[in-house]
């Protein structure tokens, strides 16, 4: 299965998050530096979010316009998001077209165990 993780930053969780250009190559996006894009993605709850991007060419990132999709939810420094294609044989449990879904976990040190706790 395809996917980004990255741990998250403040500038990540305050401003937009940045994702370097290369990570998007492994997904069916295409775009040029300078222009906006939009990824669609579903949540662990079934949720479909459309998340504007803008490719900053000169600094080979992404910038992913997702502060919405943070509101309400505990987020911190450190956590990491997940996107990862969807699976094509329909058990995704939900009816959305989005073909990536997305994830914020914690790890969490639990009885001497690193475990990944989901955030959502």
């Amino acid at each position: 299965m395809s996917m980004i993780s990255k741990q998250l930053t403040k500038n990540d969780i305050e401003k937009s998050l940045l994702i370097p250009t290369d990570s998007f190559r492994i997904f069916p996006v295409q775009f040029e530096g300078g222009c906006f894009f939009n990824v669609a993605a579903v949540d662990g709850a079934g949720k479909a979010w459309d998340f504007p991007c803008f490719v900053q060419q000169s600094e080979g990132i992404v910038s992913v316009g997702w502060l919405q999709f943070l509101s309400g939810i505990d987020v911190r420094v450190g956590d990491t998001v997940f996107l990862h294609r969807k699976s094509t044989d329909g058990d995704d449990g939900d009816d959305s077209t989005a073909k990536l879904k997305i994830e914020v976990k914690r790890k969490i040190r639990l009885m001497g165990e690193d475990i990944w706790a989901v955030v959502l």
